[in-house]
């Protein structure tokens, strides 16, 4: 079982970092066919996007793995699980579809502040379902310890997409922006419908092999229970994801409204924003993808030490030592460096000084991802859930109160605040629990 878990998470972790380093080259693109103004709007969509995926998807998918997590040799109860739960996020999926793509000049206009959004939600609509019944297929496999098939998807839907925006982009050119910026999110439903055509291909293999074994009138269970039941599990956890990702879309959405209040033109305020966060901000997260995959490893590991003390605070103590020597490398790198990195990536001054500024994040964001899996591995998920709302909380109430009067470099100094925050209060409660250990 333990070879199994760590099998597991070596492949989700390799192909988690070949995905990121796909999609980190991708942004690079972007950031030269797009001008300024037309990759703020792009990167504007996101926060509808990552609301509605909550909502039909975040809290679907661990219900699925733990609902038929030690259920293998009931191929037929699990087929009715996951049966029921896409259809359950096929049918909101398909609402919030319809909704975004009706409502798409209101949401623009009145949510995103800019009409420039409604065509590009109009398109980004029709991928929910793909999403979707992708996602529900993964949390199948997650629950059966096989994560080969969701880690391809998550990788093939990325390469798709590349690849596609990358012909488009080619043929029809970059003079016309707004066809430009169509393209990108046209590549997005497209690797989303291959990624979901893909995991459907497997699923139906692995009912194919296994129902054939299985004598189905051997096996019973309690139908009418698995709605409920399974509502119970995946309602709390939307709910709490849900409130963090509508925390993020009033942060990214208040961004390009302060820097109007701050003086800014629309369209500087949307070139100022679509710099930071689709060059600077990207640039500077790159190297937590390392943090990120130790976090993956970290938390099964934490998990499985169960009650030996000594061992926990030893590999707890030796990851978050990592993490903020490795923020601290990157630090120096990006604060001495940044400027050549990002005119030279780039083609941009302003993204260099971006990234000199927030350089100084590296250490308490890569410290920050390292502490919430430990906690998370100790069982104390809730005050992981408590710290990035109180982080979002600080943020946007600094973002209000100094981007107006600092323009970015206001926001800049909110997002170090909140990280520095969210980090301290999360070594204060390990410190609190590790000494109890």
């Amino acid at each position: 079982m333990l070879r199994n878990l760590a099998k597991g998470t070596l492949i989700l972790t390799v192909t988690g970092l070949i995905t990121r380093v796909i999609g980190f080259i991708y942004k690079i693109y972007l950031s030269n066919v797009f001008d300024g103004e037309t990759l703020g709007i792009y990167q504007l969509i996101f926060p509808v996007y990552g609301i509605c995926f909550t909502i039909y998807a975040a809290g679907i998918q661990p219900a699925i793995s733990q609902m038929i997590a030690g259920k293998k040799d009931n191929p037929v109860y699990i087929k009715e699980v996951v049966k029921k739960a896409c259809l359950l996020s096929l049918i909101i999926s398909l609402v919030l579809s319809f909704c975004v793509y009706i409502f798409s000049d209101q949401i623009a206009i009145y949510m995103l502040g800019t009409s420039g959004c409604s065509s590009y939600l109009k398109m980004l609509s029709f991928s929910f379902p793909f999403c979707g019944i992708a996602a529900c297929i993964s949390g199948f496999y997650y629950g059966l310890r096989e994560t080969k098939v969701p880690a391809l998807t998550q990788l093939i839907e990325q390469i798709i997409k590349v690849i596609y925006v990358y012909i488009i982009i080619a043929i029809v050119g970059n003079e016309n922006q707004s066809m430009t910026c169509m393209a990108a999110v046209s590549g997005i439903v497209f690797g989303e419908l291959v990624s979901m055509v893909y995991s459907i291909a497997n699923i139906r293999l692995y009912y194919k092999i296994n129902l054939v074994k299985t004598n189905e009138n051997k096996i019973t269970f309690e139908n009418n229970t698995i709605m409920s039941k399974f509502l119970k599990l995946s309602v709390p956890l939307t709910g709490n994801r849900l409130v963090i990702a509508l925390l993020h879309g009033v942060e990214t959405i208040m961004i390009p409204t302060m820097l109007k209040v701050s003086g800014m033109t629309q369209n500087e305020a949307l070139s100022t924003y679509g710099a930071l966060t689709g060059m600077a901000l990207p640039f500077i997260l790159f190297p937590q993808t390392i943090t990120n995959s130790l976090s993956v490893l970290l938390l099964p590991a934490v998990s499985e030490a169960g009650d030996d003390k000594k061992k926990i605070n030893r590999m707890s103590n030796i990851c978050i030592s990592f993490s903020m020597l490795f923020g601290v490398f990157s630090t120096i790198v990006f604060y001495f460096w940044g400027s050549e990195l990002g005119g030279y990536v780039f083609r941009n001054d302003d993204i260099g000084r971006y990234i000199e500024i927030i350089s100084f994040l590296c250490p308490f964001l890569f410290t920050a991802t390292t502490l919430s899996s430990i906690i998370n591995g100790l069982g104390y998920t809730h005050i992981t859930f408590l710290t990035t709302i109180a982080g979002l909380f600080i943020r946007i109430m600094l973002t209000i109160k100094l981007v107006p009067i600092q323009g970015i470099s206001g926001y800049l100094v909110s997002l170090l605040i909140s990280e520095v925050a969210v980090s301290l209060f999360s070594y204060i409660f390990y410190n609190r629990k590790a000494a109890k250990l």
